[in-house]
Parts: C-alpha cells; sequence; structure tokens
C-alpha cells in the first residue's frame, strides 16, 4: 500500500509490547509516534515503571509517573494476567493477528512460562518477535537480574568515568535501557525491511550488557592494538600516549561551569592566540599533545584567567562565534528546557493527560520534511480493554 503524504510509515502494523519498565517500552514509544498501534499489555497492577518516581504534582498513584508517562505515550493499555490460562490464551490470540511483540522475558521468565524462541513465530510466521533484555538468553548471566549501574559495571563505562584516585561514578539515569530501546527500534525497522522481501518474520534478540560494550569507539582497539588500557581520567586526555592531549577540559565561571572540547591542532592554535599566548606556538614544551597534556593544570590555570568574571555565556559565544571553538556551558536540566538552540528546533512537546495535566516531554532527536511523529499521552491501566479484548 503506497503512504499518503498525511500518512505516517508505520500507519497499520500491529505491535503487542509486553515488555515494562524501560527499554522496550521506549522502543514501542518510538513505533506509536510514527503510526503503529501498540497495546500494552500490563500484568493486574500495571507496568512497574507506573510505581517509580518522580512522579508529576507529587502525586504518588500510578498514572503520575513521569517515567511511565514518558515512554508509552501513544500506546493502548489492556490488562491481563498471563499467569492465568485464560490470560495466556488471551494474549496469544492478540500475537497471532500481530505484525510486532516487544518482550522482555529473560531465560529464568521463559522457563517459568513455558516459551521457547519460536513459541508465538512458529504460529504466526510473519510476526517479528524483539527481546530484549540485560544479558541475552545464552550465557552465564541469562539468569542474572540487573540495573543500570550494573550494566554500566560490565560494559566497562563505570570503570573509565571518573578521577583516577577516586571510586568509579556511575552515570545517572537509565541510559543503558534507553540506548537498548533505540536499538531496538532499529532492529524493528530491518526486520520489517526483510519481511517485506521474504515475507516471513523473525525472532530477534537484543542484550543491554552488548548494545554498550559496541559504544567503546576506539577504547578497544586502543587495548588490543597499541597495549594501551584507557583509565579514569576526570575531564582531562589520558597521560603518556599517543592520544594524548589537552583541552577538552572544563573550567568555572562567574555563574557555573564551562567546558572546552580542544582535540584538533588548528583549535590549539586558535586557543592560544584567543587567550594571548601565540608564544606557545613557538614554545618546545607545548609542541605535541602529549606535552601539553602534561602541563594541564598550568593551562587551566590559564584559561580561568582568561574566562575571569565573564558569564558562561558570554565566554561561550566569543569562543564559539569568533574563534570557532567547541565551547559550552554546563547546563541544568532547567537550563537544557530553556535553551535557545532546543527551543529553536521544537524539541520539547506538550501533552495533556487526564490525571496529571499537560507536561513538556523531549520528542525526537531527528527531523524529518514528511513523517512528523504524533506523541500523544499514555493510557490509563486497562483503559483499553474493552477496546482490545473483544
Amino acid at each position: 500500500m503506497r503512504r499518503t503524504k498525511t500518512s505516517l510509515p508505520l500507519e497499520g502494523l500491529k505491535v503487542i509490547e509486553i515488555a515494562q519498565g524501560i527499554a522496550g517500552p521506549h522502543c514501542g514509544r518510538l513505533l506509536a509516534a510514527f503510526g503503529a498501534e501498540v497495546i500494552k499489555i500490563e500484568p493486574p497492577r500495571g507496568d512497574w515503571s507506573r510505581i517509580v518516581g518522580p512522579f508529576l504534582q507529587d502525586d504518588e498513584n500510578i498514572e503520575s509517573s513521569a517515567t511511565y508517562q514518558y515512554n508509552n505515550s501513544g500506546k493502548k493499555s489492556v490488562v491481563l494476567d498471563i499467569a492465568t490460562s485464560k490470560g495466556m490464551t488471551a494474549f496469544k490470540e492478540l500475537v497471532s493477528t500481530s505484525d510486532i511483540l516487544l518482550e522482555d522475558w529473560d531465560l529464568s521468565d521463559r522457563e517459568l512460562l513455558q516459551i521457547s524462541n519460536n513459541s508465538f513465530t512458529d504460529s504466526n510466521s510473519s510476526l517479528i518477535e524483539i527481546s530484549l533484555t540485560p544479558f541475552g538468553l545464552s550465557g552465564p548471566y541469562s539468569k542474572f537480574t540487573s540495573t543500570p549501574i550494573i550494566q554500566l559495571a560490565l560494559g566497562g563505562y563505570l570503570y573509565l568515568t571518573g578521577l583516577p584516585e577516586k571510586e568509579p561514578l556511575m552515570l545517572p539515569g537509565h541510559q543503558p535501557d534507553y540506548l537498548t530501546g533505540l536499538n531496538g527500534n532499529g532492529a524493528v525497522q530491518i526486520a520489517l525491511w526483510e519481511r517485506d522481501q521474504t515475507g516471513k518474520g523473525q525472532f530477534v534478540e537484543i542484550a543491554m550488557m552488548e548494545t554498550l560494550a559496541t559504544l567503546h569507539q576506539f577504547t578497544m582497539e586502543m587495548e588490543t592494538y597499541e597495549g594501551y588500557v584507557r583509565n579514569r581520567n576526570g575531564n582531562l586526555w589520558q597521560r603518556e600516549s599517543a592520544f594524548s592531549n589537552y583541552g577538552i577540559t572544563t573550567i568555572e565561571c562567574s555563574d557555573g561551569h564551562l567546558c572546552f572540547g580542544i582535540s584538533t591542532e588548528d583549535q590549539w592554535e586558535r586557543l592560544c592566540v584567543m587567550i594571548g599566548k601565540s608564544e606557545f606556538l613557538e614554545d618546545p614544551q607545548y609542541a605535541t599533545r602529549a606535552k601539553r597534556r602534561n602541563n594541564a593544570t598550568y593551562l587551566d590555570s590559564l584559561l580561568k584567567e582568561w574566562v575571569g568574571a565573564r558569564t558562561r555565556e558570554e565566554v561561550m559565544v566569543e569562543a564559539s562565534e569568533i574563534w570557532g571553538l567547541p565551547t559550552a556551558p554546563v547546563l541544568g536540566v532547567s537550563e537544557v528546557l530553556e535553551d535557545p538552540q532546543f527551543r529553536h528546533r521544537g524539541l520539547f512537546v506538550e501533552i495533556e493527560h487526564p490525571v496529571t495535566g499537560k507536561t513538556t516531554f523531549p520528542s525526537f532527536s531527528f527531523k524529518t520534511q514528511d513523517m512528523i511523529p504524533v506523541l500523544n499521552r499514555a493510557p490509563l491501566l486497562g483503559e483499553h480493554n474493552k477496546e482490545v479484548l473483544i
């Protein structure tokens, strides 16, 4: 069927989402925004993220979780207890006529529910089943439980975050889950393309731990190819290696902190001219990246002296507009919401909810000319039982 200019690309697709929490629901959020009918199957108590704060308007009830509302916009909520034979039968009937199944059963769950990897694709050959779990469905960790700090630890990111003389630091929030949800969306699109060619669906596994391991950029190559082990270095680049550099640093301003991301030779040259230290360009002790990195404390003091009493915005405007240097203020969340770049591009949208009223949420990190995603409110628990369970 040819899509009209005003339709969304996933219109006509039926998605059953029985995944809870962050990863699977975030994937489902993307599918719903681009036209798919996403039917969210919740246990009688609701998705566990419904009881996770923060709660909007300080109202701690299952309809007020900001996490739930963000990840479940535009879906239909159906309450089913698949631990009962009646609930499982109804669930299987829904899946039998669906295009996509999003689930997060780990190996222990699958054994308890007596579900195999082909339980649903055998009875619905066109079904695309996306399994999103912390460790995958095989291997020594496949029955372990997990949280973001566990994923960051095993994925190698906790080890790299923080100061070398201090303990590893955790990133706030659920970044591993969100990244897994984004990967899930990508897997869905590829599987849909393959189905268009072959007419067949498939079972797709996405492991959160593997999602993180694929994001290490050159860190693994440094170790396996160069034999250099990267460690925690705070805001500075690593010492005593071919990759050493100065200019990736944070400086205090009159109204907060400011980051510089100087990473190329031409940027270093412009930085020297900007702060009135052109003589550094001829000074042998600053001739290489490694030498500059070893003088980081002194260079930081010069940069801080140049910043003086100016505000973050004043420094960013001069460094960025006049000198073409990558510079940015360290923004708090409230400042992110008001940042002129985000506001200009319309990243944040307001959604009306019958319990919590109007709330601001991020939309999407990409823009298209013809495919304008639709963000509707998250459903109330069991709101669509009568509509879906005929």
